[in-house]
């Protein structure tokens, strides 16, 4: 009674200041720009001047579409966690802002005419199409929430590693796509703000007739469907109203990052179970975050002159609120644990993962691609260039690989990988300021001591905020997105800034074996041997924590001290590769469900498949990398997400 009283004494409290800070910055904006009486306001436009017509025209208009965009990814992610029954489920789950950029960036390099009228109708072209495509690749299964969680993400990385490309090789023609890409609110009249507000109320209509088979869904299917639940039509029409809404927002202002899924996992941290209130409180609480940001945004540029766009920095006032929250209160309840998806029966080929792996080193280091075409060839010179980045590929593959295996064993949750956790981008932004702050180099000494005390930095401020909690999965994870969300939009906003030094790091951040030296590559797969045979030793800790906490514990293991060591030795792992090769988003988080679909069950069958499927994924990515559009290079990072993310798209679509 005591913890539910102070939830809703911290939820109101919360709700007051956030709605009370909104008031007073749009009434300060309003009374910095309205150079007339306010009985004015609704004068003819030929009396008023331009000030008053910016007012009335740009800035209210701007106003409204961020509570509206804020409000409706709020809803659109608490809509996919109760759906999917992950709390980490957001509005980027179903790949719908990756599409929209996609078909932005195409018909900006390839199609510009499509742009004439503007790019809104483009974008929602290109976001209802990834949606079409992972409804229908996870239609096999009858959209389980599993499956559709990981086609959705695949289908997201495949998407971003395409965008990658053709901006390494278009990288002047798609800076205004990637200007877009950090999401902007500004506003020329009241025709895309009240088009978003009639749509929204139409989805809003929908949404009453869902919530309570959702609500009762959320017991699991089986129960549901025992109820009279019609589960897969439920699920599937959720997924399309909550696909609409973000996609919608993604077309009208770009990308907002991470306000609806901090506002959706707020509310759930203040422990409302209800889910009509959830879903009411968390379109609350993303319009008041969305329209703060952009309101102190607007304000940082009347005063200062230093403009920023909204979507980067929504993570800077979003992450801190949840941060808050978690050291605040207790954790909710957690969701019902997903249903797994169908199996896919492929052990006859568990045995040969190491002798694969072998086969695509051996082509790796002689077979290539010249002015000449293919050539097989054993020479001494070549193969000094080409071992030291397969070594450096196969070992930070297969370290990102059985780190994944570590998470979704310790969180319970199969969207879990290494970027999760905030290391990664870290790691990513402390080289990139030692790139623009100290003007080093990439695969300096200085660049390597900066991400590696970021990466450090942001394991001791994870672990010291969760101090207190038991370094409980579900609150681990949303510290390390929170981080790795504000990471990232300094990151953004860097990469939003034309300096053309980003064009240096635009490789690294792709994932790149350029740098690797003999000597070099030597002490990494020495050292990726000594990771993996430390990891080795605790798979019987990993089945156990599988099996859940309590069971865990009542079966005699330390659940806190394994929670722990397993962390950092995750964090470990995360910036050793992260620093290597850059930061990679698929490895980590496919890896192992691709073992599991090979057939390893058991959880140290499981790692050594993980760290076989991570190196040759690794391997073959940087070879043909090398030779695909020779003499031109993709980097591995790029190539791992194109080649793995459609052989699995296939695997689920096929079996």
């Amino acid at each position: 009674m005591v913890t539910v009283f102070a939830s809703n004494k911290l939820l109101r409290n919360g709700s007051l200041l956030l709605a009370v800070l909104c008031l007073g910055s749009s009434l300060t904006i309003i009374g910095l720009q309205w150079p007339l009486p306010f009985s004015d306001f609704f004068a003819a436009a030929e009396s008023l001047p331009v000030e008053a017509l910016l007012v009335r025209d740009a800035v209210l208009p701007r106003m409204l579409m961020a509570l509206l965009a804020g409000g409706c990814l709020a809803l659109a992610s608490t809509l996919l966690q109760q759906a999917m029954r992950n709390p980490l489920a957001a509005d980027s789950t179903l790949a719908v802002s990756s599409g929209a950029q996609t078909a932005l960036l195409l018909a900006t390099l390839f199609a510009p005419g499509l742009l004439i009228r503007g790019g809104g109708l483009t974008a929602l072209s290109g976001a209802l199409f990834s949606l079409i495509i992972v409804l229908w690749l996870s239609g096999k299964r009858s959209w389980q929430p599993l499956s559709v969680v990981l086609i959705g993400l695949v289908v997201s990385l495949y998407l971003g590693a395409v965008n990658g490309i053709l901006m390494l090789f278009y990288s002047e023609e798609a800076r205004g796509v990637m200007l877009w890409g950090s999401g902007s609110l500004v506003q020329d009249g009241w025709y895309d703000s009240l088009s978003l507000a009639w749509r929204m109320l139409a989805a809003t209509l929908v949404l009453l007739f869902l919530i309570k088979p959702l609500s009762i869904m959320a017991l699991g299917d089986e129960q549901a469907a025992s109820l009279g639940i019609p589960v897969r039509r439920i699920r599937l029409i959720t997924l399309a109203v909550a696909a609409v809404l973000a996609a919608n927002v993604v077309a009208l202002v770009g990308m907002m990052g991470f306000v609806g899924l901090a506002a959706a996992a707020a509310i759930r941290q203040l422990g409302v179970a209800d889910f009509a209130r959830r879903c009411r409180l968390s379109w609350l609480w993303g319009a008041a975050i969305l329209l703060l940001s952009d309101n102190l945004l607007v304000l940082l540029q009347h005063y200062s002159g230093i403009e920023l766009p909204t979507g980067s920095v929504t993570a800077l006032l979003g992450a801190p609120i949840l941060l808050w929250l978690m050291l605040r209160h207790s954790p909710p309840q957690t969701l019902a644990p997903p249903a797994a998806p169908a199996t896919v029966s492929r052990g006859w080929l568990l045995p040969w993962l190491p002798l694969i792996a072998a086969l695509i080193a051996v082509c790796a280091l002689f077979i290539g691609h010249n002015e000449d075409g293919w050539q097989a060839s054993a020479d001494a010179y070549l193969l000094t260039l080409r071992y030291p980045r397969v070594l450096l590929a196969a070992a930070c593959g297969a370290v990102l690989a059985v780190c994944g295996v570590l998470l979704q064993k310790l969180t319970l949750n199969p969207m879990a990988s290494p970027e999760l956790l905030g290391i990664s981008s870290a790691a990513g932004l402390g080289a990139m300021a030692s790139v623009m702050v100290w003007r080093t180099t990439s695969g300096s000494p200085v660049f390597w001591l900066a991400g590696l005390a970021a990466a450090l930095a942001a394991l001791g401020l994870m672990m010291w905020l969760n101090r207190k909690n038991g370094l409980q999965p579900e609150k681990v994870l949303l510290t390390g997105m929170a981080l790795a969300a504000l990471n990232d939009a300094a990151i953004r906003v860097w990469s939003a800034s034309g300096d053309y030094r980003i064009q240096q790091l635009l490789v690294w951040l792709s994932g790149s074996t350029y740098h690797a030296q003999p000597v070099l590559s030597l002490w990494v797969a020495a050292g990726a041997v000594f990771l993996l045979l430390i990891v080795r030793p605790l798979a019987p800790c990993l089945t156990l924590l599988g099996l859940g906490a309590a069971t865990a514990q009542a079966a005699g293991l330390n659940v806190l001290w394994a929670r722990r060591s397993l962390i950092v030795l995750s964090a470990v792992m995360t910036a050793f590769s992260t620093l290597l090769i850059g930061p990679l988003s698929f490895i980590g988080l496919l890896a192992p469900h691709l073992a599991q679909a090979f057939g390893a069950r058991l959880t140290a069958r499981q790692l050594s498949a993980a760290a076989c499927i991570g190196a040759s994924v690794m391997m073959a990515a940087d070879w043909l990398g090398r030779i695909w559009l020779f003499p031109y290079e993709i980097p591995a990072g790029l190539m791992a997400s194109l080649v793995g993310g459609a052989y699995f798209l296939w695997l689920m679509r096929k079996n």
